[in-house]
């Protein structure tokens, strides 16, 4: 297992991955530290390789400078529920400046109750940025959780960036 840290404007990222494929992407901290305390409290055994997953490293990098990036990156799913491979799926379809529901994607797996399990699948998104999950709000238009560092203040700066305006009650526009 190798991780690849990474200065954006939004904050130090890390690439975790195996074999050729991401496992991991842990995005948006502060301080080089902070990212380095949360990588170690979850992985025991990890390498550190300034030059692994470059593609992926400059794919994000671009991204979060205001860039339109198609994230075509193997993904490694196998860690995961059947239920979150299909939520992740789903939302990984969602177009760059694009919002959806937590409804509409409990809809597209065939279980339109589903929608609070949806947000709960999106709370565990290993693949920030490349499973675009900050691009699934509430049906009233609110951001709703963000699991990432900096929370629904990231999400809701993700969105700005991809031309998405709050209102006053700090709700999109789900309809433009």
């Amino acid at each position: 297992m190798v991780c690849s840290i990474f200065e954006t404007e939004f904050g130090w990222c890390a690439v975790i991955g195996e074999g050729g494929k991401l496992l991991q992407i842990i995005p948006f901290f502060q301080t080089k530290e902070g990212l380095y305390s949360r990588i170690y409290a979850k992985y025991e055994d990890i390498a550190f390789c300034a030059g692994c997953f470059k593609e992926v490293r400059e794919a994000i990098v671009r991204y979060l400078s205001g860039e339109r990036v198609n994230f075509n990156f193997p993904v490694d799913f196998s860690r995961h529920t059947i239920f979150q491979r299909r939520v992740w799926e789903v939302t990984q379809s969602i177009p760059y400046g694009e919002i959806r529901t937590y409804i509409w994607v409990s809809k597209m797996i065939g279980n339109h109750k589903s929608y609070r399990a949806v947000g709960s699948a999106l709370g565990e998104n290993p693949f920030p940025i490349v499973i675009p999950c900050h691009r699934v709000v509430r049906s009233n238009g609110e951001p709703g959780g963000y699991s990432a560092m900096g929370g629904i203040d990231i999400k809701a700066k993700l969105l700005e960036m991809e031309g998405h305006k709050f209102d006053s009650k700090r709700r999109v526009n789900i309809f433009h």
